[in-house]
This record gives C-alpha cells, sequence and structure tokens, in this order.
C-alpha cells in the first residue's frame, strides 16, 4: 500500500495479482483496477507499489515486471506502463524496456538518491524512479536478498535481509561486503533505513532489532 505525495490516491497490490487505485477525495467511489479489463496487473503476486511522484506509482510482481502507473487530471483511468517499457504518450510510442529475469521479492523508493531499489534473484538493482537516461547500477551478489535500502545520508552503502539465512549484511555500493550482524531466529523478510541514516531496522518472523 502507498499513498501519493498529496494523499489524494492510495495504491495497493497483493496476491491477487492486481493493482487498485483509490481515489482518497471520493471515498464512496469503486476503486480503478490498473491493466486491461478482466486481466490481472501482474502475473504473480504484487510485491511492492510505492508513488514516485504525484501522478505516477510502480508496481513491482513476481512475475519479475515492475510497471509504471500514470495518472493525471486529464484522464481519470490510470495507465500502466511496463518499466522501463515507458511510453511517449502523445505519439503512444515505446521507447525502452527492461525486465527482469527472476521473481521481485522487494521494492522501496530511496527519496534521496531518487533510485528504485529492487531486489530479484541475486540481484540488486538501483533504477532511477523516473526514465532520465541515468544508468541502472546492479550487483550480483552470492545470495539471494530478500530487500535491501541504501543510507539515504551517505549513499555509499546498502544493507540486505536474506530469507536464506538469520543475517543482515552491509553492502559499499560496489557489492564488497562490510559487514554482517546476526541476531534474529529466522529469515529476515524486510530491512530499512531510517530517513536520517542513523539506524536501521530489520524484521523477521521472530522479532525486529535495529
Amino acid at each position: 500500500m502507498a499513498i501519493s505525495p498529496t494523499s489524494s490516491h492510495l495504491l495497493t497490490g497483493g496476491q491477487e495479482k492486481k493493482v487498485r487505485i483509490f481515489d482518497l477525495g471520493r471515498p464512496d467511489a469503486e476503486a480503478d483496477f490498473l491493466g486491461d479489463p478482466g486481466v490481472p496487473s501482474h502475473d504473480g503476486t504484487v510485491k511492492s507499489v510505492v508513488w514516485v511522484g504525484e501522478h505516477t506509482g510502480v508496481s513491482a510482481g513476481e512475475d519479475g515486471i515492475i510497471k509504471f502507473v500514470v495518472t493525471t487530471s486529464h484522464c481519470r483511468k490510470p495507465l500502466m506502463l511496463n518499466f522501463y517499457r515507458w511510453w511517449d504518450l502523445r505519439t503512444r510510442k515505446l521507447t525502452t524496456t527492461m525486465a527482469f529475469p527472476n521473481p521481485i521479492t522487494s521494492m522501496e523508493l530511496s527519496s534521496q538518491t531518487k533510485r528504485l531499489v529492487v531486489t530479484s534473484g541475486k540481484t540488486v538493482a538501483f533504477i532511477p524512479a523516473l526514465p532520465s537516461g541515468t544508468p541502472t547500477h546492479s550487483l550480483n551478489l552470492s545470495y539471494s536478498p530478500s530487500s535491501a535500502s541504501v543510507h539515504p545520508i551517505l549513499q555509499d552503502r546498502f544493507v540486505t535481509g536474506n530469507l536464506g539465512d538469520e543475517w543482515v549484511r552491509v553492502h559499499g555500493m560496489d557489492g564488497e561486503e562490510r559487514e554482517i550482524l546476526k541476531g534474529h531466529h529466522g529469515p529476515v523478510h524486510c530491512i530499512e533505513f531510517s530517513p536520517d541514516g542513523e539506524v536501521y531496522a530489520s524484521g523477521s518472523g521472530t522479532f525486529a532489532y535495529s
């Protein structure tokens, strides 16, 4: 679930493979389902939804596809675009495409770096939140991260969780492993830095620590 920057719309996703957008100014109105009528928004569970601007939301699914959702005041029905399948809405022409070969396990928006942090298979990808010509920075790790978060101030490191063990790892942006922290008694499902970068919190099926 994600709320737009001005709190005007709500974006949701889940196991039913559908992404919905709610107009919070019309609480009695039905939500719009994103995608073609009768067709799921994704071919797998929707793992994450975020907003990267007042009129642009992003969804990520286990099908390995990230999709942009564009809403404008001129178009009540949202338009869904495969990420890095970015369309020029004036000409309706495709400009660029990109997809992940493995299911996406997490996606978060790093507001300070203006990038999406995505984990898929053994890959951590740092993708421009909006297509701008800035290259994507991707790293292949020795394990399959479940979640990742970039230090919001220094931007020189990121932390990961892992469903394959109970450890939290700190990596440099070159992928070098700098630190391993042990404390959970089960797989680490999620992890994220605080906005000031002073701490990070992780969560598993047992308990959380920071």
